[in-house]
């Protein structure tokens, strides 16, 4: 029977390999999209072309703004629960700085979360196409 001998420098550097090949291993491109889809930030695309406020940016609102700023609730004299009040707040800046958590103005949503990057860019778009009521 022949004996095998280990010394510590051979059992180190089996284990430094050992390791790597799970690092390797584990942080395949696969792993990557697998997170980012958890994440909500998956490869899905984000289309801002024609935007429209009722189809596209009240259902952004309802989610995430109209629980303090809507249906007769009015927080720091902000309200979102129609059309000419959104426009309020889109012409004086406010929507976008708050959204975006722009300094200066109060981060929205207030629970300290941001909205998605494809919901700013959405909102944005509809600002940038003139904010049109459709």
């Amino acid at each position: 029977m022949v004996k095998f001998l280990v010394t510590r420098k051979t059992l180190a550097w089996l284990i430094g390999i050992a390791v790597t090949a799970v690092v390797v291993v584990s942080c395949t491109k696969q792993s990557e999209d697998v997170l980012q889809a958890q994440q909500g930030g998956g490869t899905t695309t984000c289309d801002t072309t024609n935007m429209k406020y009722s189809t596209n940016v009240v259902p952004i609102l309802t989610a995430n703004c109209y629980s303090c700023h809507a249906n007769g609730i009015v927080n720091a004299g902000v309200t979102l629960d129609s059309y000419s009040n959104v426009l309020i707040q889109v012409n004086n800046g406010n929507i976008i700085g708050a959204i975006t958590h722009a300094s200066g103005y109060v981060p929205m949503p207030f629970d300290g979360g941001s909205l998605s990057d494809c919901d700013i860019a959405t909102i944005k778009a509809w600002i940038n196409e003139g904010a049109p009521n459709n």
